[in-house]
């Protein structure tokens, strides 16, 4: 989810370097660690059962975490890191440890993030609907294994729950920010535009590593249009993943919520350290979850 961006932002935000690697989130885009001390601390060694360590970003975090009434899981098409073993480690730890777990998979605008990659429009849908089906079966496959009770497992495509109401009104308020706040603008640019090499090329932003593209040939991604073009194509993706992390109890219907992903996201402060636009409801949070069986 974060912005893993074919994706590199949360859930994804983003076919990343993790895809050359392999599929961000569209993971997400780098970011720097938490900044709290105390929040970064592992909560228990109970926690970290499973191989996992959920690390809070912040102390209202951390309190939602030992509350644990839910988790939401960003799981990224086109990411390499959600392989069917990890999301069974994933499950087992997420459903031992909160009292309801969701998946959620960022679809909305994955087709505008591989146009933004260099991908005919045509190319880039079928891509797009390819990379959600595989992820979708992992999911599937990753349940079966976990053993979790079929009344337990609730995966959801996000172009689903962007017909509620709540969604809408977050989506909106993210599309206000991003025209009148030009710190938002330009950090939540900079997220979206580490998934994309030209992204980053028109904004000056170096591209990760292998990132390239492709040559064009059958159909696969190619030089044309300008990096701004990419830019603005790539950030629809981060737009829609962004209402998951600003209030996802107004649109599950839970109490409170944290999202969870395996990777800083590069756009944390604006919503839990501030009182900017996008600041996060009080009973939403963030939890980067250490994987220490993963490599990446």
């Amino acid at each position: 989810m974060p912005h893993s961006l074919t994706p590199a932002t949360p859930m994804a935000i983003h076919t990343s370097a993790s895809a050359a690697a392999s599929t961000h989130t569209s993971a997400p885009a780098a970011a720097s660690t938490p900044t709290p001390a105390t929040a970064s601390a592992p909560l228990t060694a109970a926690a970290a059962a499973g191989g996992h360590t959920p690390l809070p970003y912040t102390p209202n975090c951390r309190r939602l975490l030992r509350d644990a009434d839910h988790l939401l899981i960003g799981v990224s098409p086109g990411n390499g890191y959600f392989s069917i073993p990890t999301l069974t480690r994933v499950f087992r730890w997420a459903h031992a440890t909160f009292q309801r777990v969701d998946v959620i998979v960022p679809d909305r605008s994955l087709a505008s993030n591989y146009r933004a990659q260099g991908y005919p429009d045509q190319a880039a849908h079928k891509k797009a609907r390819t990379e959600v089906s595989c992820v979708r079966r992992r999911i599937r496959r990753a349940f079966e294994r976990s053993e979790i009770p079929g009344e337990d497992q609730h995966t959801h495509l996000l172009s689903d729950l962007a017909q509620s109401d709540a969604y809408q009104r977050l989506h909106l308020r993210v599309r206000d920010a991003l025209t009148t706040d030009e710190r938002t603008h330009a950090i939540c640019r900079k997220v979206s535009a580490r998934a994309v090499p030209r992204a980053a090329a028109g904004s000056g932003t170096a591209s990760e590593p292998g990132t390239a593209a492709g040559s064009g040939e059958d159909g696969r991604a190619k030089p044309g249009g300008t990096g701004s073009d990419a830019a603005a194509l790539a950030l629809e993706y981060l737009i829609d993943e962004l209402p998951f992390f600003m209030d996802t109890p107004s649109i599950l219907g839970v109490s409170s919520s944290l999202v969870s992903y395996h990777a800083p996201v590069g756009f944390a402060d604006l919503l839990y350290t501030g009182a900017g636009p996008l600041h996060a409801a009080a009973n939403q949070g963030f939890v980067l979850l250490k994987d220490h069986a993963a490599q990446y």
